[in-house]
């Protein structure tokens, strides 16, 4: 499968993810119409890596506008993604509902901002499409992750008759 092909078939998934937000919201709102706190951050979070990851599947064909070369493509690219997965993580280790659970997440998407920067710096790679990838994957795989929290079923929500 070509890059772009690629690229634009994981936009399409991120997009329908962001439009099941609409389900989440019918079916998480508690019953007097408020959130929880986690439950509000893990929704936020799910739109926000949905739209990340269709915004980096887009950005490379948006670069070719400017240069053809594609060791600057995945350069400039892997830059943006890099700073805002870096930019995430030290916003998701501020969040009140931030705790140990979240420690994965943060670790994981620590190496895949130095993955990153390794294939900007050419150290490991040559400013390529690979580790370019590997970042928008994380985007996509961490919308699923907080869309199957936020419509999993916990047993405190239960109610027994």
């Amino acid at each position: 499968m070509a890059e772009e092909d690629l690229l634009f078939t994981l936009a399409e998934i991120a997009v329908a993810m962001a439009g099941f937000s609409a389900v989440v919201v019918v079916f998480r709102r508690r019953d007097q119409g408020g959130w929880a706190r986690e439950d509000a951050d893990r929704f936020n979070g799910m739109v926000l890596h949905s739209m990340a990851s269709a915004f980096f599947c887009l950005l490379p064909s948006l670069l070719r506008v400017f240069t053809e070369e594609p060791s600057q493509v995945w350069a400039v690219a892997s830059t943006a993604i890099g700073v805002q997965i870096l930019g995430h993580c030290v916003v998701v280790f501020r969040l009140p509902s931030s705790g140990s659970s979240t420690a994965g997440s943060l670790a994981a998407g620590l190496a895949v901002a130095l993955l990153s920067a390794m294939n900007v710096l050419g150290f490991g790679f040559e400013r390529e499409f690979r580790p370019y990838l590997v970042a928008v994957l994380w985007h996509v795989l961490q919308a699923g992750v907080l869309f199957v929290m936020l419509v999993w079923v916990r047993s405190d929500d239960v109610q027994s008759h």
